[in-house]
């Protein structure tokens, strides 16, 4: 094996690193009246709909346990249990995914007269902080490098949001060579259009197998060599206004590329090596790994997070852990459920393991850990406890996957 959120009147574990825009036709977009500027994106949000709405988001303080001290062992695990189940559920209270025809702003208060820190766009995804504003119609969220305010009718949030956020994931080809070419059909023989360097990335449209169909410029599509690439899945997060900047010069550099003669910027193929382990024995990988990952216990819970180190969620905890590893999976839990390694019994489970679970019975993966053995799992539980240790039958498990053998 190679080593790899319409809005409710009254209001996941998710979230580019190595681990599908899916059809949104059927979104109800709520900017309306907005203006554009010279590249085609709106550029203010549109008025309240309905001012007197409010939104409500479940209370985020800690829920403390009250067991009670005469009680059995068996009922304080029991509702231990319980409790542990509801927090796994909570985990989606605070998602949100922007629902807009292309970006609104990010604000420093909850007004439109407030400074513009950043901007978010359509499909990118956000951890709601608080509500705010007189009508209480504004959420305070973060999203990447940006933390602000933003109406909260832009948004699908809650379970509206658990519901469709593997549609938002992205997947883009990170290139391992040192230089590759895009070429304007998937053959060597074909034109190049353009060349992207070591490091950089392009956003996957298909794939073919050896070749994959990549968006290289705004309109401008061609086909790379998959050898020479790894995939990477993400999703979007809002952009602050330097960020952005960067984004438009890298855009025009490789725009500039298109014009540059081969002879001058040859492909530059290496031999592409993926992480070596020195791990004598599988037994030994699976403590390496469960070890490493119970180093980031205490780390805190992030929406879409994109690191240990920072904060993710549950399935990017598992990711990133096996990333680590030279592993590539999934970036969702769905994904992770469906196609990580192989699906083995329970009864077959070692450390190292992925534990499946589903909080809206069994319909999809909701949740997944990382099997420590011992009956216990590690796993990025949410944003109010983080990176915990917890009984691996905490939730109802709906499947679990061998990544290692």
């Amino acid at each position: 094996m190679r080593k790899r959120i319409e809005m409710a009147a009254i209001v996941c574990c998710f979230g580019m690193i190595v681990c599908l825009g899916a059809g949104n036709a059927d979104k109800t977009v709520m900017v309306q009246d907005v203006e554009t500027n010279e590249i085609g994106v709106a550029t203010e949000e549109a008025e309240q709909i309905d001012s007197d709405a409010s939104v409500q988001v479940p209370d985020k303080g800690e829920k403390e346990s009250e067991l009670s001290q005469t009680g059995s062992d068996a009922e304080i695990q029991e509702q231990t249990k319980e409790e542990e189940c509801q927090d796994e559920e909570s985990e989606y209270a605070n998602l949100a995914i922007a629902n807009v025809t292309n970006y609104v702003n990010v604000r420093t208060e909850p007004n439109t007269d407030s400074e513009i820190v950043g901007k978010i766009y359509d499909g990118a995804v956000a951890q709601i902080l608080a509500v705010a504003g007189e009508q209480e119609d504004w959420f305070q969220i973060v999203s990447g490098n940006v933390e602000g305010y933003i109406k909260a009718e832009f948004f699908l949030y809650g379970d509206a949001a658990a519901a469709v956020i593997d549609e938002y994931v992205t997947r883009y080809a990170v290139v391992l060579a040192d230089r590759l070419n895009v070429r304007e059909e998937p053959s060597t023989d074909a034109k190049r259009i353009g060349y992207i360097d070591n490091g950089e990335k392009v956003k996957i449209l298909e794939n073919l197998g050896e070749w994959l169909k990549v968006e290289y410029t705004a309109g401008k599509n061609g086909y790379v060599a998959a050898e020479y690439v790894t995939i990477s899945e993400e999703f979007v997060y809002a952009k602050t206004l330097e960020e952005e900047q960067a984004e438009i010069a890298a855009r025009k550099a490789l725009e500039e590329r298109m014009n540059a003669q081969e002879s001058a910027t040859p492909e530059i193929l290496t031999q592409i090596e993926f992480p070596a382990t020195s791990y004598t024995s599988n037994e030994e990988l699976r403590k390496a790994i469960v070890d490493y990952a119970l180093q980031y216990v205490g780390s805190k819970y992030v929406h879409g997070g994109t690191s240990l180190a920072t904060g993710t969620d549950c399935s990017g905890f598992t990711c990133f852990v096996y990333a680590d590893f030279g592993y590539s999976i999934s970036r969702t839990p769905s994904g992770q459920y469906s196609g990580a390694g192989r699906s083995i019994d329970y009864s077959e489970i070692q450390p190292g393991d992925i534990i499946c679970y589903s909080s809206n019975g069994g319909k999809s993966c909701t949740h997944v850990g990382l099997y420590i053995g011992d009956g216990q799992i590690v796993h990025a539980a949410n944003s109010r406890k983080g990176v915990i240790t917890s009984a691996a039958d905490y939730s109802p498990i709906i499947g679990i996957r061998n990544v290692i053998d």
